[in-house]
Parts: C-alpha cells; structure tokens; sequence
C-alpha cells in the first residue's frame, strides 16, 4: 500500500475515500480464496475469468472515480506540482504520469501479489484474462476510431479513447513480460 500512498499524494485530497472504497475492494477479492484446514493450499471460489473481470472492473472504477478521464483536457495537471517547490520538466512529468496511470501500475501490482495465493498457473490464467478485457477494449477503440474517423469529434473524443486505451494496453503487455521473466 505505499504505492497507494504515493499515489494518494500525487492525486490530491479527494483520493482518500476512493482509496479507502478500492481497499475494500481488494478486501472482498481476497475472500474470494478460501485456505484449506491445513493453512498450505488455497481454493477458488469462482472462475479465473470472472475474477480478472471484476478486478478491471474495479481498476476502472477507481480510475473514473478519482476524477480521471480519457481525455486530454481533464490530465490533472496540478499533479505536475505537487512532489517539489521547483517545477522540474522530469518530476512533474512523473508525477503527472503517475497521478494518471498510477492506477493501472498498482492495479496490475495487487493482481500479481494477491491473485497467486491459489498457484503460480491461476495467477497467470487471471494476468491473462486481464490483458483479454485489456485487447478487447483496445481492440474496440480502434473499430470505433475507424468508423468514426470522418466524425467532427474525433480527435476530441474517441482519439483521446484509444490513445488511454493504447497506454494501458502497453501496461500490461510490459508487466505481463515482467512477469514471464520473473516466473
């Protein structure tokens, strides 16, 4: 949770109870498992599928409730002042990064530590899932950016959409590399 206190910072003030909501959250899909009596091997109660769907669910939740969008024009940019007196390009740049994607970074961290209670394979299966919701998303963005690309909103909606969703999409591929390597 230091990720989340960093991150809590950089967001500002309103953060607090989103936070306090997405602990409980993280919570309830720790319940999900059930320890046998030997305390050494763990069961699942529900598919790995729909556990990765909740758990971007509520990633996505708590990235909109944090007064996030995927637009341009509502980046946060007071975060970009907030780690130093000094504006330095590098740390608001950071922080602006941070504040926006940060959620996503943690969300993908908490799947990696909490998920592979039951085995190394369901925490991969859900990290799979995860990038599926992720491509299908990404995937969906794209279809509309193509149909829509005469659209005089283009650029200031479903652009905006796609290059979020490229982002997080980059998110995961990175981490799920990281995670190959590392199991």
């Amino acid at each position: 949770y230091q990720f989340g206190i960093g991150l809590m910072i950089v967001t500002g003030p309103s953060t607090a109870a989103s936070m306090v909501f997405f602990s409980i959250q993280v919570y309830a899909f720790l319940q999900l498992e059930t320890k046998d009596n030997d305390n050494t091997t763990t069961t699942t109660k529900i598919a790995p599928f729909v556990k990765a769907f909740l758990w971007r669910l509520s990633i996505r939740h708590l990235f909109f409730a944090t007064n996030h969008a995927c637009a341009f024009n509502r980046l946060q940019y007071s975060a970009a002042f907030v780690a130093t007196e000094e504006f330095n390009f590098i740390t608001g740049g950071a922080s602006l990064a941070w504040n926006t994607f940060g959620y996503e970074v943690m969300g993908l961290l908490l799947l990696w530590i909490n998920m592979p209670m039951s085995s190394s394979t369901t925490c991969c299966c859900c990290s799979q899932w995860y990038g599926m919701y992720q491509l299908l998303e990404t995937f969906f963005s794209v279809v509309s950016v193509s149909i829509l690309r005469r659209h005089l909103m283009v650029w200031a909606v479903f652009a905006p959409r796609f290059i979020f969703s490229s982002i997080f999409l980059c998110f995961h591929c990175i981490s799920q590399l990281l995670l190959t390597i590392i199991v």
